[in-house]
């Protein structure tokens, strides 16, 4: 077999190697590769026309027989590795997980077995061979199910190629047509119910060769439970909606209406007539605790027909629903961020529910967001693009107006429920009328004693957790730091620990200030875990539950308690922002957002933006069955304009200023961001890096190059962080200077295009 000079990517913060591979490996193809003493997963990008002038190493082995990928997300890898400027081979390790490995002792359909294809060097018939598979022409029986029967999932029996045997017992037999009967596989659960064959029968064929018992990692045992198909009739603002999206071809639509005004309800239209016309739907979720009753009601619409994914799977479950997909047997495909570069073929509809979340942006490497791509793969798809939201994003809905985006408008909650009546408290005037700082307000008190008294469910909001936000000596003024990072320490009661909530560093409160001496330290601030021990003494019979980032640490916890709110078992809810979207809790009538400016702190221009999307969609969770809702906000700012329209529910009104403000200091959706990260053991040192990397930029017309500046947390991990922001007016120029000033993989600078946090 003739070796050439092979460009190979592998997950690592290096550029492509160079290894000798077999001519005429494909592109797309995942190889094992020694790299120093270890071995790594790579993806071939191609021959090498210039190789360098070293001996080369051959590579181990070769993992796939043609690209798994289909072609049209090959091509979204290719776009979106050189938007974000990373590998193709980190993105593809979103799509395939490196344990998913083909089984090269299958055959094809003709009879050929893959592995003599690899062995004689024919590549273009195992191209063409994939090619054949991606269109679906081509089963490939088995060639990404497990031989041996460890893990979850289902076994597969399949017949073997050996002659019927004159000398088998008459179950034996039975098992063996039923076989053949069925083309040669059944599920083993099936086989045996329908033959009444044991499971020691099959083990005896399987040790005479006749039989061979595979793993299918498809999960089907793991479908929920059927539940009642909730299908409601559509109004006529809904009807609108899902008439006016062309499922024939690429579009994007912002569906953009109130909270609690059944954008579900026209998703779930539109992925009926999809399936219909034999397409696959890509359902977008910004965050795993909205997918439970999401799932439920797709399992109730279209049972047996949706797989799942997200972070929070373990492999063999993230294997099993990649290869339902691989293997067309998921019409439905329902994920958070990643998601967006799953393997689906035929897609017919995109949707992108709360387009707005910045969750769907990724801060860590791969730097993608979900949301941009998913826009670009329905191009490529050239399928429509459903962007759901009550609060969108700025840049969605100034590409709305400007007639790029197609607006749809839902404005009434159905079955003519009203939106909840809000009621603004100041908490400047609480605190003239108490002469202390306040935490719950007369009104609000009041408000969660009425709704219980009359069976009702309250939700608490205050989106910081712990028991304390801080320590600081009242004798010195100083704070408990983190000794790794430029943050206070956080106090968590349960656990009796000052905690550091970038890096985990934790400690046992001290008795004495560390700094002087004093034993003056007190704690400022409320979290969660204080304001739940709050109402445990002030409601002492009310059912409490609290849901933040310390309670649904085990897998299933949040599920657990969203599932047991919203079949009544919970009377007052307590967290953070992770309840205050998507969610529908029945018999909740009251929310009380305690410190609602308190996003407005932060220096980040889109502090205000966050801000009214907070406050609107937790207020939505109110009110939405046939109960009224009530929202009682808390606020030292009731005039600022963030909260002001969140009280009004206007959200066209806050866009409209919002986008003045936006256009007059050059921010997006007017202008295109490009940010540089350092760090270094030193600011200094930090700092010399970006110096370097600004000097290369300034060249580059069509550039505003604003810093190096510290960043907004100087120091984290041990590690000196500065900023660098590039603003352009064009895409082009940010793409361009991608190209003139490329970084070195693994080096002190980080790339984080169309940047959402500046932290």
């Amino acid at each position: 077999m003739n070796l050439v000079p092979t460009r190979i990517e592998l997950v690592r913060p290096l550029p492509p190697l160079t290894y000798l591979a077999p001519e005429g490996l494909p592109a797309g193809v995942r190889v094992r590769v020694r790299l120093r003493n270890g071995a790594a997963m790579g993806v071939v990008l191609g021959a090498d026309p210039a190789p360098p002038s070293v001996k080369l190493k051959a590579i181990e082995s070769i993992v796939d027989p043609f690209p798994l990928l289909p072609p049209k997300l090959q091509d979204l890898l290719a776009f979106a590795a050189e938007y974000y400027a990373v590998g193709v081979a980190h993105l593809m390790r979103l799509c395939l997980p490196n344990v998913l490995v083909p089984d090269w002792e299958i055959e094809s359909d003709q009879g050929v077995r893959l592995r003599e294809l690899r062995d004689e060097g024919r590549w273009a018939e195992l191209a063409a061979l994939g090619d054949s598979w991606h269109r679906g022409r081509e089963v490939l029986r088995g060639l990404l199910h497990r031989r041996d029967r460890r893990g979850a999932g289902l076994t597969e029996v399949r017949r073997t190629d050996l002659p019927h045997p004159l000398k088998v017992t008459p179950t034996q037999a039975k098992a063996l047509v039923a076989l053949e009967g069925a083309g040669g596989a059944m599920l083993e659960s099936e086989l045996r119910e329908s033959t009444g064959v044991s499971a020691a029968i099959l083990a005896t064929l399987e040790s005479k060769g006749l039989i061979q018992r595979t793993k299918r990692l498809d999960l089907l045992s793991r479908r929920r439970e059927e539940g009642l198909d909730r299908r409601v009739v559509l109004n006529e603002e809904q009807r609108a909606a899902a008439a006016s999206v062309d499922l024939s071809g690429f579009g994007v639509h912002l569906l953009y209406g109130v909270t609690g005004s059944g954008k579900t309800e026209v998703y779930l239209e539109l992925a009926e007539a999809t399936l219909r016309q034999g397409k696959r739907v890509l359902w977008l979720v910004p965050e795993i605790g909205l997918t439970p009753g999401l799932l439920t009601r797709l399992e109730a619409r279209f049972p047996g027909q949706v797989a799942l994914g997200h972070a929070g799977l373990n492999i063999s479950e993230k294997q099993a629903d990649v290869v339902r997909l691989l293997q067309d047997e998921a019409p439905i495909f329902v994920g958070v961020r990643n998601a967006v570069l799953a393997p689906l073929r035929n897609i017919g509809l995109i949707i992108v529910d709360e387009e707005q979340e910045g969750s769907y942006k990724s801060e860590e490497h791969p730097r993608i967001h979900a949301r941009d791509l998913a826009i670009k793969r329905g191009q490529i798809e050239n399928c429509p693009v459903v962007l759901g939201s009550a609060t969108p994003s700025q840049e969605s809905w100034h590409a709305a107006r400007q007639g790029r985006y197609k607006l749809l408008k839902l404005t009434q909650r159905p079955m003519g429920i009203d939106l909840p009546e809000v009621q603004v408290v100041d908490l400047r005037d609480a605190y003239r009328e108490s002469r202390k700082r306040v935490v719950f307000s007369k009104s609000l008190l009041a408000g969660i004693s009425d709704s219980l008294a009359r069976g009702e469910q309250a939700m608490l909001l205050l989106n910081r957790r712990g028991f304390e936000n801080f320590w600081m000596c009242r004798s010195c003024g100083k704070t408990l730091d983190c000794p790794h990072c430029a943050v206070s320490l956080t106090y968590h009661k349960g656990p009796y620990r000052l905690r550091c909530h970038l890096c985990g560093f934790e400690a046992v409160p001290p008795e004495v200030c560390p700094h002087c001496g004093a034993d003056h330290l007190r704690g400022v601030g409320e979290g969660t875990e204080q304001i739940e021990d709050q109402l445990k003494i002030l409601f002492p019979a009310a059912r409490i539950l609290r849901l933040d980032r310390d309670t649904t640490t085990r897998k299933g916890s949040m599920e657990a308690g969203l599932l047991a709110a919203e079949q009544g078992h919970v009377d007052i809810l307590v967290g953070t922002q992770m309840l205050a979207k998507g969610h529908n809790f029945p018999q909740l009538t009251l929310v009380g957002i305690l410190n609602a400016d308190q996003g407005l702190r932060f220096p980040d221009f889109r502090a205000a933006e966050r801000t009214f999307q907070l406050l609107t969609q937790v207020a939505g969770r109110s009110g939405r069955a046939n109960r009224p809702g009530r929202v009682i906000l808390q606020t030292y700012s009731p005039d600022h304009p963030a909260i002001a329209f969140a009280i009004r529910q206007d959200f066209e009104g806050f866009a409209e200023q919002e986008l003045r403000y936006r256009e007059a200091l050059a921010y997006p959706p007017f202008t295109t961001l490009m940010l540089y990260r350092s760090e270094g053991d030193t600011m200094e040192a930090a700092k010399q890096t970006l110096e370097a990397q600004k000097a290369r930029l300034s060249a580059i017309p069509g550039l505003r190059l604003l810093g190096p500046l510290e960043a907004p947390i100087a120091k984290v991990r041990d590690r000196f962080r500065m900023h660098l922001l590039v603003k352009a007016r064009q895409r082009s120029a940010i793409s361009t200077a991608l190209v003139a000033a490329p970084l070195v993989p693994g080096g002190p600078v980080v790339l984080d295009r169309d940047p959402l946090s500046f932290g």
